[in-house]
């Protein structure tokens, strides 16, 4: 079957009505209704906070100000709650402490409602399940975390365990999802090509211990034409399945001195615990978010193209839409009930419509203010589960349910929030609808409905290359067969085990070029052999035991580079020989290796310097080694290094790669991610003062060597088992007790 990308949008984008010389900074998405409303940062010494809306989060439609009150001079970071009627606007002007501004729109207008609540910047509203608010902002070494008592009152702050960049970390923002609490978070400065993002994840509490899983950082990139990716926000896509994160990107500062940036949009995926970006993209079509298979706003009275009337005695009105629903959906219905007419009225979101005699519904009891999924079967009713609703809840206002229905049950939620879960409800075809006693006069909102649910559209997503896969997000043939939770980071994987097992991904290739491809594995596939297809072209590959990370849990092994043309394809994994337990996979672009090329870094900062192509892959590192004196200071090469970034208010190892450190008696070999370093290997050797010595470092697969002119016998060999596999060679440290030459860099043979 052929991969098409149909509706396409590109990032960045560029809005009628930004702030002129400023841009889109700090973007914050809501979605209301059924449509979406996006809020930025205001130009340094402006009033007014901007806004645009949408329908699809690609054709953005200018607002205007939606508030001119004059404490928001310099707002930062608006973010917007729609909470019971009411919109809560926070913000920080100029950094200096929160407000909380309130309208009954969207798009205002906002007023003020508070004094300054201090609490730094980047302020961000999480509501739970329970219906408890919390509030997140920025600090020095970490984000830090409040309970809220109402929309207007933030109780006293913790910092939140893990959720540090290092140094300065703002823009946080939690969302919830099967049952787990995502936060995403970013850092150091917002001058720093380094700016990034990272997440973390636990089980327990939005202000609980969060685990900060192993790919990160999710969004980042130091290229000179796509740089500073920050600040983003996590929003529900229009399929009503997918989500999407929403960050800027640095193009260089404004004429009067704030940074200059533009908005971004790009694909989450979810895998257990995991949550990774396809992307970041940039300057390459993409595709656009998909649109509900069903989708109307009724209103008062319902389009009959569109909806059939169906009188019930005893029912009041009921409304069901033409079109129905598979065994796999979810639907989304936005209402305001009205006031009820007594104590038996009832207003039910109806979902799987057979016939008058079967369908399920999500029962409103307006009175009693109770939420109750009641099934129907051959006319008999039975209420499976009943919850009440927030404490103060007002149905005069608009609300919004979610069902969620496929082979794992049904899900109600409540504004957002997840109310009640029915495991051995599946779900069922069939069409939606409302239905209301009579005296109720409802008004019927946007109502929709799409073919997925739980995260059914992370399959189906078309995957952008540079990038990585998970192999559940594929579509697999065969017996291949999931395996929860088995992967390193709790993460599910893929197991082939019989002849024909496969997993085919849609993919995107920004480029044409030399494509490195990777697969994480677990050991007992060391020996199998799998077979690659992709750009027209199959390779049958071993998976070499050499290539594997020792006693590792899992290993990153390298497949061999591919050509491949820019546009769009399937890539395909499939079982030629023994079984596999495919975790993840990857495809980077490489530049060649020169046979021979003296690299003389060039400075980035005090610190760190480098040279050579990211692109590199296998190659050799010879370099003369000299001590110039008796020293506790270090000489550093650096190995394989990207994403290479410098700023005095950062991190100082600013990069992602290997650093192999040289003392008097001793060699260490460290794994650096910016934030995240730790000491992967180490051996002796004496070096006395005057001394020179020719070292040459070899990097084949994820395994590094180090060996001198004395001896034949490595002095220090590591394999990573979650490699960086390609990346250019640099030096660090300013030592005058070390000299370091050139260093020759050569092709692997």
């Amino acid at each position: 079957m052929e991969v098409t990308l149909g509706t396409t949008y590109q990032n960045p984008f560029t809005l009628e009505g930004e702030w002129e010389d400023y841009g889109i900074g700090d973007p914050y998405i809501l979605r209301f209704d059924g449509k979406y409303y996006l809020y930025c940062s205001t130009k340094d010494r402006r009033i007014g906070i901007k806004a645009w809306s949408s329908d699809d989060l690609v054709h953005w439609r200018y607002e205007g100000l939606v508030t001119e009150e004059p404490i928001t001079e310099s707002a930062y970071a608006p973010e917007v709650v729609y909470w019971n009627g009411s919109f809560y606007m926070y913000t920080s002007p100029a950094g200096k402490g929160h407000y909380v501004l309130q309208s009954d729109k969207p798009t205002g207008p906002f007023v003020n409602k508070t004094d300054n609540l201090g609490l730094t910047i980047d302020g961000s509203v999480f509501i739970d399940d329970d219906a408890r608010w919390y509030f997140t902002h920025a600090k020095n070494g970490g984000i830090m975390a409040s309970t809220m008592s109402d929309p207007y009152t933030i109780g006293p702050d913790k910092q939140l365990s893990a959720t540090s960049l290092g140094h300065w970390t703002e823009g946080s923002m939690i969302i919830k999802r099967n049952g787990r609490y995502f936060i995403t978070y970013t850092g150091n400065h917002v001058f720093s090509k380094g700016y990034r993002v990272n997440y973390g994840v636990n089980h327990e509490s939005p202000v609980g211990t969060y685990k900060i899983p192993g790919n990160n950082p999710i969004l980042i990139s130091t290229a000179d034409d796509f740089n500073g990716l920050g600040h983003s926000a996590t929003v529900l896509g229009p399929d009503l399945d997918a989500y999407y994160i929403v960050y800027h990107n640095l193009v260089g500062r404004s004429a009067e001195g704030p940074p200059l940036r533009k908005m971004n949009i790009d694909r989450l995926v979810f895998n257990g615990d995991k949550m990774s970006v396809l992307g970041p993209t940039h300057g390459v079509p993409q595709e656009a978010p998909k649109m509900p298979v069903f989708r109307d706003i009724p209103g008062a009275s319902p389009s009959t193209a569109q909806w059939e009337r169906i009188q019930e005695d005893g029912q009041g009105q009921v409304w069901l839409s033409r079109t129905g629903t598979g065994d796999r959906y979810t639907g989304e219905f936005n209402f305001v009930t009205g006031a009820a007419d007594g104590a038996a009225s009832t207003f039910d979101v109806v979902f799987a419509y057979a016939d008058s005699r079967n369908y399920r519904v999500a029962r409103i009891r307006p009175v009693a203010k109770k939420l109750t999924l009641v099934a129907k079967v051959d006319g008999k009713e039975t209420e499976l589960a009943t919850k009440p609703l927030p404490a103060g809840t007002d149905l005069t206002k608009l609300h919004t349910v979610r069902v969620e229905s496929d082979s794992s049950g049904t899900k109600l939620y409540w504004d957002g929030l997840l109310q009640i879960e029915q495991g051995d409800l599946i779900g069922i075809p069939g069409r939606i609808g409302y239905q209301w006693t009579t005296g109720l006069q409802p008004e019927l909102h946007f109502t929709a409905f799409s073919g997925d649910a739980n995260g059914s559209s992370d399959r189906e997503a078309i995957k952008p290359l540079p990038g990585t896969m998970d192999a559940v997000h594929g579509t697999m043939s065969g017996q291949a067969a999931v395996r929860p939770g088995i992967a390193p980071d709790g993460s599910d994987a893929v197991l082939f085990s019989d002849a024909g097992d496969s997993v085919s991904f849609p993919v995107n290739v920004r480029e044409d070029g030399s494509y490195l491809l990777a697969v994480r594995v677990s050991p007992l596939s060391a020996g199998a052999t799998l077979r690659v297809e992709v750009g027209g072209t199959s390779k049958e590959i071993k998976l070499d035991k050499a290539l594997f990370a020792g006693d590792a849990a899992w290993s990153k092994v390298p497949l061999g580079t591919f050509a491949l043309k820019q546009g769009t394809g399937w890539l395909t994994i499939s079982r030629g020989k023994g079984e596999i337990a495919l975790s993840d996979l990857e495809a980077n672009l490489t530049h060649a290796v020169p046979e021979q090329l003296a690299v003389k870094p060039n400075a980035v900062g005090l610190v760190n310097r480098f040279g050579g192509e990211w692109g590199w892959g296998d190659y050799t590192v010879s370099f003369d080694l000299t001590l110039n004196q008796v020293s506790g200071a270090m000489a550093t090469v650096l190995l394989r290094t990207t994403n290479e970034s410098d700023h005095k208010d950062q991190v100082k190892d600013g990069y992602m790669g290997y650093a192999l450190a040289f003392g008097m008696d001793k060699v260490s070999l460290k794994r650096n991610s910016y934030e995240n370093s730790m000491e992967a290997a180490s051996g002796s050797w004496k070096l006395a003062p005057q001394e020179t010595v020719h070292v040459t470092v070899k990097l084949r697969g994820a395994s590094i060597s180090v060996f001198t002119d004395r001896s034949k016998t490595p002095i220090l060999t590591w394999t990573d088992p979650n490699a960086f596999l390609l990346g250019r060679v640099g030096l660090s440290g300013t030592s005058s007790a070390w000299t370091v030459s050139p260093l020759t860099v050569a092709a692997w043979k």
